[in-house]
C-alpha cells in the first residue's frame, strides 16, 4: 500500500460543525474504499491566489492516507461531486512524511470546550498585560510631552 495526501478547500461560509461533518464523511468515503486515514489536519481559513468559483477565500484542509491507489479515481470522483468542496489535488507521499502528532479533529476546529476555556483565559491574560503596557507608554508620553513643553517655554523666554 503506499501513502497519498489531498489537499481540499472547502467552502468558507461553512460553519464548523458542518465542516466537521464534511470532513469526516471525506474520511468514511476513503476508508469504505479500501482506504485508512493516516492523518487530517486543518490548516483553517486562507485567502486564494486566485477566486474559484467566485470565492476569494477558502477552509484548507490536508487529508493523508494508505491506500493501494486503484480507488483513487473514484475518490476524486466523489470530492468533484461534492459542492462544498471548490478544489483538490491528491499526491503520492512517501512515509516518511506522514504527519504524526496532531491534535484531534474537534481541538483543531475550536470546537472542544476545555480548549475554548483555556483559550479565552489566555486572551484574557494577554489583554490584561496589553491594557498595562498601553498604559505605562501612555504615561512615558504624556511625561515626554511636558519636557518638550518645559524646553519650547524656556527658548521663548530667551
Amino acid at each position: 500500500m503506499n501513502y497519498y495526501e489531498t489537499m481540499y478547500i472547502v467552502h468558507p461560509a461553512i460553519e464548523s460543525g458542518r465542516l466537521k461533518d464534511l470532513i469526516l464523511s471525506v474520511e468514511k468515503n476513503m476508508n469504505s474504499l479500501g482506504g485508512k486515514t493516516c492523518a487530517i489536519n486543518v490548516w483553517g481559513k486562507k485567502k486564494l491566489a486566485y477566486a474559484i468559483n467566485k470565492e476569494k477565500y477558502g477552509m484548507y484542509i490536508l487529508f493523508q492516507f494508505k491506500n493501494d491507489g486503484k480507488s483513487n479515481k473514484d475518490f476524486n470522483l466523489g470530492l468533484d461531486h461534492n459542492a462544498n468542496i471548490l478544489a483538490y489535488l491528491t499526491t503520492k507521499i512517501d512515509e516518511n512524511n506522514v504527519l504524526n502528532d496532531l491534535p484531534d479533529l474537534d481541538t483543531q476546529l475550536g470546537l472542544s470546550s476545555s480548549n475554548n476555556e483555556n483559550d479565552s483565559k489566555l486572551q484574557n491574560q494577554n489583554t490584561k498585560t496589553e491594557e498595562t503596557d498601553n498604559s505605562t507608554d501612555e504615561a512615558q508620553d504624556v511625561k515626554s510631552d511636558a519636557k518638550s513643553d518645559d524646553k519650547i517655554e524656556q527658548q521663548e523666554a530667551e
